[in-house]
């Protein structure tokens, strides 16, 4: 490789766009601004096709890889062709040997309480929501929080609808301690997902992070790419039940992302996280949600303003454990949850169909709080109902 360096520095100078890297911010809650941010100078229109064929050229022998992928890894070392290939080869070698794709969590197999992060719906990208909470874990052993957090990136991956790379992880730290001050769990964190999940953070929205944090930051701030830094944002949770919505910084940031229902969704499930008597019932159940998408019982398709799909219950006819669809569709970024002027029209087609009486009103009230209760917003019920090897293999693991 090395006798290819100059090769290396003319491809990389062939691009203007390719030979400025991001520069550390200077951060602090205050400074950053909530508006989304480009993750880097180097976009995917201006990598070449012979940037991409020279990562190519360098992979070791047997690996396979898209070229949305190497795009990526370019644009994560800003261009720099050679680290672009040393760092794909590392990566697809801990592929080969980890399988991740197959990583499950035990922990959850055996206690669904084990852990509370997951995928919950779309933001008006497109791009999954990771949503987790540190108030509701019971597990805070290292393997098994590698395990979780690898199956829950793998996921996000599998129901990204087509052009979409990236995900958006809202982390509420509400409940963070003294256990949970640990660098080597925060740097394992920083080490997968900056090593072998580079571009796939969009944003990242940290919580109600309580002074206590500051001692972990301090600890690992050194460690995070100047580019990671640019996608944080420090928020307080000023959304309780008696705040003023309109006050809210929380929920200003959520509405520059999410649609209005998803916005509603999580400050609704961060306020019951906030009260011991709900936080306590709260479990996710991978099997149970497999169970009822198998069965079309997550998002039944009746008229109520957090569904724009357009898909009855009776539509969805039960098939056994296991069985695909032919010819079923991958979820696209209407069907992923965006509140466009065709999906609306889509679902007053439903309402047209299904009519609107009292015995309506009570199911689509018990249809909406069933869907909190399942922790995961319309757009991701909606998508596991459609697909529901989504969750496998986690969903038949037996610990």
């Amino acid at each position: 490789m090395e006798q290819d360096q100059p090769q290396n520095l003319r491809l990389q100078a062939s691009s203007s766009s390719l030979s400025q890297c991001a520069e550390p911010l200077s951060w602090s809650a205050s400074s950053a601004s909530d508006t989304s941010v480009s993750s880097t100078s180097v976009t995917p229109d201006s990598i070449t096709d012979e940037q991409v064929s020279y990562v190519r050229k360098h992979l070791d022998p047997g690996f396979q890889v898209d070229d949305t992928t190497v795009k990526r890894f370019i644009r994560a070392t800003c261009g720099n062709l050679t680290l672009s290939a040393k760092r794909l080869n590392a990566t697809l070698a801990w592929r080969a040997k980890v399988q991740p794709e197959k990583v499950v969590c035990r922990a959850c197999a055996r206690d669904p309480r084990s852990h509370y992060m997951h995928t919950v719906g779309y933001c008006l990208q497109g791009r999954p929501i990771i949503y987790s909470c540190l108030e509701l874990p019971t597990n805070k052993i290292f393997e098994d929080n590698r395990d979780h957090m690898i199956q829950t990136f793998e996921l996000a991956i599998k129901c990204m609808p087509p052009g979409v790379e990236q995900w958006i992880w809202v982390c509420d730290f509400k409940g963070f301690g003294m256990v949970d001050v640990n660098p080597k769990l925060a740097k394992l964190f920083l080490d997968i997902s900056g090593e072998h999940y580079p571009e796939r953070l969009g944003l990242f929205l940290v919580v109600d992070a309580p002074s206590l944090f500051g001692m972990l930051w301090r600890a690992i701030s050194h460690f995070v790419d100047p580019k990671t830094y640019k996608k944080i944002r420090f928020l307080p949770f000023d959304a309780g039940n008696t705040d003023v919505p309109s006050k809210s910084r929380l929920k200003a940031a959520m509405d520059l992302h999410f649609d209005p229902a998803t916005t509603a969704w999580l400050l609704r499930e961060m306020n019951e996280n906030r009260e011991k008597a709900k936080a306590a019932k709260k479990v996710y159940n991978m099997y149970s949600i497999y169970e009822r998408a198998l069965k079309g019982q997550l998002c039944d398709g009746h008229e109520h303003e957090n569904c724009h799909h357009g898909h009855l219950a009776s539509e969805a006819p039960e098939r056994p454990i296991g069985a695909a669809t032919e010819g079923e569709e991958q979820p696209t970024a209407v069907a992923a949850g965006q509140a466009t002027g065709a999906s609306s029209g889509v679902a007053h087609a439903v309402h047209a169909r299904s009519g609107s009486s009292a015995g309506q009103v009570a199911r689509v009230a018990a249809n909406e709080a069933a869907v909190h209760d399942l922790l995961g917003t319309p757009a991701m019920l909606h998508t596991y109902n459609m697909n529901p090897d989504l969750l496998l293999p986690q969903a038949t693991t037996i610990a």
